[in-house]
């Protein structure tokens, strides 16, 4: 089984720790993401459904913004894990 399919597994039963609301992308939504990534390592995070037009750029940049593997998006939850 591949990495990105146990990060898959392990996301499965966790709940969404971080949303993002109708202001998007933040310095400040940066920063917490981080700060979850390091104490967790895996974290789901929620969007708006306002934000259905832009999920996927939101998910890219959320990524790279922390330094973080996006290992999926469905609907408009998505999981990142720690690189």
């Amino acid at each position: 089984m591949s990495q990105l399919n146990k990060l898959k597994k392990r996301s499965h039963d966790l709940s969404p720790t971080v949303h993002v609301g109708k202001e998007g992308v933040t310095p400040g939504l940066i920063a917490h993401l981080k700060k979850q990534l390091v104490l967790k390592k895996l974290i789901k995070v929620r969007l708006l459904s306002g934000l259905g037009d832009k999920k996927k750029e939101i998910a890219h940049q959320l990524a790279q913004g922390c330094n973080a593997t996006l290992v999926r998006c469905v609907g408009f939850v998505l999981v990142l894990s720690k690189r």
